[in-house]
């Protein structure tokens, strides 16, 4: 062996190279998938709908199925069966919305009256309390952007319209309504095929896998796992709902609300959606709450302990159930959530703990995935 002289320079790979560049190649990777994620909401959201639909009405085309109906009319059977208790509860939520639109002209009266007693209140305090501030600043605000002139004496009622909320502006527009309809049109379409299909899809993806005996076995493992992780999802989120519908539709009654158990109802489907849903079945059991009422300590109970159901199911009961069924943990299951709805906007919220239960089934089968399934696991 030759010896190294006196003088020579010596190369040395520097050490860490190959991890920056793996790192950095990494990056560049999660960040054009991202991106290519957020440009196929548009595709991919409403298709993997469809796929969870299919798998929740399987069980009701199963029922049929027993009965002794061929696949095709079992099918047709539980779309019919879905579709009148679509316009029963279409009908049961007009009747309410009828009931509220009855007693707006009396709320609105009892509002104006609320209103006039708070400003006489305002008028008799020694100083201007904190609506007369919000309205001096919008006033102030109006003729600064070329509106009419502020009035010298803040006691003066201004008689011209001031601009506000246009209603107008929180209608969607023809576009964006053609748009979601066809989406949602698609869907059906696409779940009543993947119905009709049964299992033919998933056996064609086994053979898909090549001719490896392994790699076939492992494919039909995975979809088996997926099957089992998405099922008991969907019967968790059937049991969520049920106890924020009982829970809700309770506390209304012990309040003397009406309409307890149609309030509770309307909760529980609302809870399907997170964060949003919720929101909104609080916002519907004040409103409600106080079209009865009218009065003020009524309406913040019931908004209280609508809230507090809420926050409760949606701190407590959805990330346990949700993560026992799909055999992911808490964290995961929030940030799931919060990543595929950023991701995706609402469809994200509802697709976010399948997409991951899926992951995982799919991570826990595959070794180089393998530790990605023991990160998102309990």
């Amino acid at each position: 062996m030759d010896e190294i002289r006196a003088g020579d320079a010596v190369t040395v790979a520097p050490h860490g190279t190959i991890p920056v560049q793996a790192a950095a190649m990494t990056v560049v990777v999660a960040a054009a998938s991202m991106f290519v994620l957020r440009e196929m909401r548009v595709f991919a959201a409403p298709l993997l709908v469809s796929i969870l639909l299919a798998y929740a009405i399987e069980p009701l085309v199963d029922l049929f199925m027993r009965c002794r109906l061929r696949r095709t009319a079992s099918v047709l059977a539980a779309a019919l069966v879905i579709a009148i208790g679509s316009v029963a509860g279409a009908r049961a939520a007009r009747r309410q919305a009828t009931t509220f639109l009855d007693a707006l002209p009396t709320t609105i009266g009892a509002i104006e009256q609320a209103m006039v007693r708070s400003e006489d209140r305002s008028t008799d305090a020694a100083r201007p309390g904190l609506l007369d501030h919000l309205r001096r600043a919008a006033e102030d605000l109006d003729a600064a952007l070329g509106g009419a002139p502020a009035p010298s004496d803040p006691h003066v009622r201004r008689v011209a319209a001031a601009r506000g909320l246009d209603v107008r502006d929180l209608v969607p527009s023809w576009d964006q309504l053609l748009f979601t309809g066809t989406q949602l049109v698609a869907i059906a379409l696409l779940t009543l095929a993947l119905l009709l299909a049964g299992d033919r899809i998933k056996r064609k993806l086994v053979h898909a896998a090549g001719p490896d005996i392994e790699q076939r076995l492992l494919t039909a493992e995975v979809i088996r796992e997926i099957d089992r992780g998405i099922q008991r999802y969907l019967a968790a989120r059937v049991l969520i709902s049920f106890i924020v519908a009982a829970a809700t539709a309770l506390a209304m009654w012990s309040l003397g609300v009406q309409h307890s158990l149609a309030l509770g109802a309307i909760a529980g489907v609302l809870n399907v959606v997170p964060f949003i849903g919720p929101t909104i079945g609080v916002v519907v059991c004040a409103v409600v709450a106080f079209v009865q009422f009218h009065a003020v300590a009524a309406t913040f109970e019931a908004g209280s302990l609508a809230a507090l159901i809420a926050a409760l199911e949606g701190n407590l009961v959805t990330p346990w159930l949700t993560g026992r069924a799909g055999e992911l943990n808490t964290v995961a299951v929030f940030v799931s959530v919060l990543f595929w709805g950023w991701l995706w906007g609402l469809w994200g919220l509802l697709l976010a703990v399948p997409v991951m239960v899926s992951i995982k089934a799919a991570a826990d089968h595959i070794e180089p995935l393998q530790p990605l399934g023991e990160l998102l696991g309990r």
